[in-house]
């Protein structure tokens, strides 16, 4: 289950989004291919969307093209206008990664506090429909930082309003920038291996814990 066989003892636990709680990465790929069709590009393979979401590349849409595709940001900015909404409308009914919901509500019950550091947007609709909005004490999105991931800032930021020191609390996420950003803020880290990343990638950042999904959390932390 990990690399530290420990129980890990933090009075707080901060998450990612995408691939960690929410079960959307391919859902994100099938938008990458649609990006591509629309653009009469061959479509990437889902190692490659993986790999550019899991960098945290501000323009993954530009590096689905070719390098060099004509009119590269005036063909983005066409589809970005006509199939956005339909994206954002798909974002809302994302699911949970299964278990996921559970544990949330299970870490809650033993005082844990819970906060969500995402490269996503802060509203997260989808947490309303999952019923754990409440759980949370703090989510910091993309608006809220001036510094993407692997910087430290949202993580950071997120430790702030839940008025926790790094030692006491841990990141998890699916991805390399997850377990960087994690290291840098000085929290214990977390890998899963739901989203972008294999064990072999999160090992080579050195996360303190890989675990298959979130849900090992409830065995990770103390009862």
């Amino acid at each position: 289950m990990t690399r530290q066989s420990s129980q890990l003892r933090v009075r707080g636990v901060i998450f990612d989004m995408d691939g960690t709680l929410a079960d959307s990465i391919q859902y994100y790929y099938r938008i990458a291919c649609e990006v591509a069709e629309l653009a009469e590009a061959p479509c990437p393979s889902r190692e490659r969307v993986c790999e550019l979401m899991g960098s945290g590349d501000p323009d993954l849409l530009r590096k689905l093209l070719p390098a060099d595709y004509p009119d590269v940001e005036a063909t983005l900015s066409r589809i970005r206008r006509t199939r956005g909404p339909m994206w954002r409308r798909g974002i809302e009914s994302i699911e949970p990664i299964p278990g996921c919901v559970g544990m949330v509500h299970g870490l809650r019950a033993r005082g844990v506090r819970l906060g969500i550091a995402t490269s996503s947007g802060r509203a997260l609709p989808h947490l309303e429909r999952w019923g754990v909005r409440p759980c949370f004490d703090a989510i910091v999105g993309r608006e809220d930082v001036e510094r993407r991931k692997p910087h430290p800032e949202s993580v950071l930021r997120c430790l702030e309003k839940l008025d926790l020191d790094p030692a006491d609390a841990a990141y998890v996420g699916d991805s390399r920038i997850d377990i960087e950003a994690g290291r840098a803020a000085g929290v214990h880290t977390v890998g899963v291996l739901t989203g972008t990343s294999t064990r072999s990638e999160l090992e080579s950042t050195a996360a303190a814990y890989i675990l298959k999904t979130a849900v090992g959390l409830l065995d990770l932390l103390p009862g």
